[in-house]
């Protein structure tokens, strides 16, 4: 009997076999820590906006006025990796005109689809203009409610850069945040994270950005706040597309398939 066990063990390990379990440790493999090593990357569909951002209904943003719609050159546009984007400079009417939140830059912007939603972001962007860091940024919380997702807060990065050529002397606060997958966070690694998600078929993420040029890093944070409050609801209830509705439709497909 001690003689035939070898031979009854070794039937198991065919060639099919082997094949069959190599590839389940290397699916197991991707779908955990070498996944996150190696930024192993599934193909997403892509979800289109409901309503252009361009057509955000300026009635809706409250006390702000669009003063300038900027048409970016193709350039920039090609190293932001969309078209969809609105560049816009904003003006408060409720405050004072000399108030240093009178005047906003608003940029925001939409990903969907394909295997790199990464976007470029002011952490970067602004050294390749010349800038550099004023002080450490920080990860931030705005009370800020979007009812559309149940949202009462909006987790936003927090950055001071100052630009000090013989003669051009500026410092700019900026404040940002992404919508990625019906979610806020305010860091490319939760970005990639949910974006690398294997469980989901669809992704997408939008990045809004605003910068008050007079403004002083505390008051930009409340200016952030105030226009946070009053553009992201309703660029989530008419122009972000429903990521849960979408990807509910797949599992319905799929169970009927």
């Amino acid at each position: 009997m001690n003689e035939t066990a070898p031979t009854r063990i070794g039937s198991f390990f065919t060639a099919p076999f082997v094949a069959a379990s190599g590839l389940l440790i290397a699916a197991a493999l991707l779908a955990g820590p070498v996944a996150e090593h190696f930024q192993f990357r599934q193909a997403k569909r892509t979800l289109k906006l409901i309503k252009p951002l361009s057509s955000l209904n300026e009635a809706s943003l409250g006390p702000y006025r669009v003063v300038d719609r900027q048409i970016l050159d193709p350039v920039i546009v090609e190293a932001l990796g969309t078209e969809d984007y609105i560049s816009w400079t904003l003006e408060d009417l409720s405050v004072s005109r000399d108030d240093p939140l009178r005047y906003a830059n608003l940029l925001v912007t939409y990903y969907s689809g394909g295997t790199n939603l990464v976007p470029h972001t002011p952490d970067v962007c602004y050294l390749g203009a010349g800038y550099q860091p004023a002080q450490p940024h920080e990860n931030i919380d705005l009370k800020v409610r979007v009812p559309a997702v149940g949202a009462t807060s909006v987790p936003a990065r927090l950055l001071t850069f100052a630009r000090t050529a013989v003669f051009d002397h500026e410092k700019r606060t900026v404040v940002y945040t992404f919508f990625c997958n019906g979610r806020f966070v305010n860091t490319r690694t939760s970005v990639r994270l949910l974006i690398n998600d294997l469980s989901i078929t669809y992704a997408f993420l939008s990045k809004i950005e605003v910068s008050f040029p007079r403004a002083t890093r505390a008051q930009s944070v409340g200016g952030a706040r105030k226009l946070f409050a009053q553009i992201l609801p309703v660029l989530v209830r008419d122009h972000i597309p429903d990521f849960k509705k979408a990807e509910a439709r797949v599992r319905a497909s799929a169970s009927k398939g």
